[in-house]
């Protein structure tokens, strides 16, 4: 076992023998408790409008979450985008100000701000947390700011108290991106109901998924009439009125989504405790590896999501080797490892592409923890969370084996 996969040994984890839990959870026992409400929808004929499943979902979601009002609609973006709107008030029509984004995330949550008309700063994060720094947000806080949005990057929920306080203080709105936090929890309140509104998205790699997909969660009725009249082509809530008319989209949802979200939810804590459970294993494992950091949690994570598992590489500790070199060597060790965002969302080819043709569009404090993290940065997928402690063993004795030839 001494000899690296790279150089012809035999790999640490055997793959075909033993294979990392798939994503989605889509096999046939559970195909067996979902095929009664798909051919329900089918047989029924009625695969959108009223979407009595989507609101059925919704509902169920809410109770979940322990929100007032939700939406289910397409993708995460478009969540992102009528949570912004509905929480500011405007129609997405026209520059509707500037939204303050951490410069560790998916390009997805500054596409939202873009599509409905605001122009993103994008500000540093927390060197150990990867969320939003809130001295950082403050500091980057001017005339032009109008909304804020968090995101719990990685299913690690950001520090909302202290950023809904410098919100108020600065009359802002916050729009929550739980687009990769399905369960986590801040001080025991799940994270997307935080802000004045959050979004999710359940796109195929997401912990709750069904191939593509969006929530909107708020605690504000008017907030969700907005959300609403927004989602459904500016039609109010049924109920309601609007003392005139509001501009609005098509975004609603397949009934067969609310389908797959429905009964995938039942599974969706036990999952997670699964993987707060390995997360807890690897982070006592990797620990005692010099030149490898996992994760250290704020007292206030009273629930992580992991949706994805990160921990930092030192090069020195591995005979100066590059991350990519390591991860090729664990690679063949058969450790599905990666780097994940390798460079800060403000110097993404995406933003520089608006920036050079809208530079009204773009604006970039310094970000040196982001491009710290950016840097040295290893995340293991949800997926793999879900494995058996047998199989999560191989990582650290990957590891291991690794630093050992590369030290040779």
């Amino acid at each position: 076992m001494s000899k690296l996969a790279i150089e012809g040994g035999a790999p640490v984890h055997d793959g075909h023998a033993r294979p990392w839990p798939q994503w989605p959870p889509s096999t046939p026992e559970s195909w067996k408790r979902q095929e009664g409400a798909i051919r329900e929808v089918y047989l029924s004929t009625v695969e959108g409008l009223p979407q009595w499943r989507g609101r059925q979902f919704a509902k169920a979601y809410c109770e979940y979450l322990k929100a007032k009002h939700g939406l289910l609609v397409p993708s995460g973006t478009q969540a992102l985008k009528i949570a912004l709107c509905a929480a500011t008030d405007t129609d997405g029509l026209g520059y509707n100000g500037e939204c303050i984004v951490p410069a560790y995330t998916f390009i997805a949550s500054a596409h939202a701000a873009w599509e409905v008309g605001f122009s993103v700063r994008f500000v540093d994060v927390d060197p150990e947390t990867g969320c939003l720094d809130p001295a950082a947000l403050e500091a980057a806080i001017n005339s032009k700011t109008r909304a804020i949005m968090p995101v719990d990057i990685l299913g690690h929920p950001a520090d909302m108290d202290a950023i809904m306080a410098i919100a108020r203080k600065h009359n802002l709105k916050v729009v929550e991106d739980a687009c990769q936090a399905h369960g986590a929890s801040y001080k025991g309140r799940k994270c997307g109901t935080l802000g004045d509104a959050g979004g999710f998205s359940f796109q195929s790699t997401k912990n709750l998924c069904c191939g593509e997909g969006g929530f909107v969660a708020t605690n504000s009725p008017e907030i969700y009439a907005r959300a609403y009249a927004i989602h459904h082509c500016g039609q109010p809530p049924e109920g309601m009125s609007f003392s005139e008319p509001r501009a609005g989209y098509s975004y609603r949802a397949s009934e067969y989504m609310a389908v797959l979200l429905e009964e995938r939810l039942k599974d969706l804590d036990a999952q997670c405790e699964r993987r707060n459970r390995a997360a807890r294993y690897l982070n006592n494992e990797l620990k005692g590896i010099t030149g490898i950091r996992p994760a250290k949690l704020p007292d206030y994570v009273t629930n992580h999501a992991w949706h994805l598992y990160m921990m930092r590489y030192i090069p020195s500790a591995f005979g100066g080797r590059s991350r990519s070199e390591f991860i090729h060597a664990m690679n063949a060790e058969g450790i599905p490892i990666s780097a994940g965002y390798t460079q800060s969302l403000s110097e993404h080819p995406v933003t520089k592409a608006v920036q050079k043709r809208h530079p009204e569009l773009v604006a970039a404090e310094p970000c040196p923890n982001t491009e710290h993290i950016c840097g040295e940065s290893l995340w293991l997928t949800q997926n793999v969370l879900l494995a058996d402690e047998r199989d999560l063993a191989d990582i650290p004795e990957a590891i291991r084996k690794v630093q050992k030839a590369f030290h040779a």
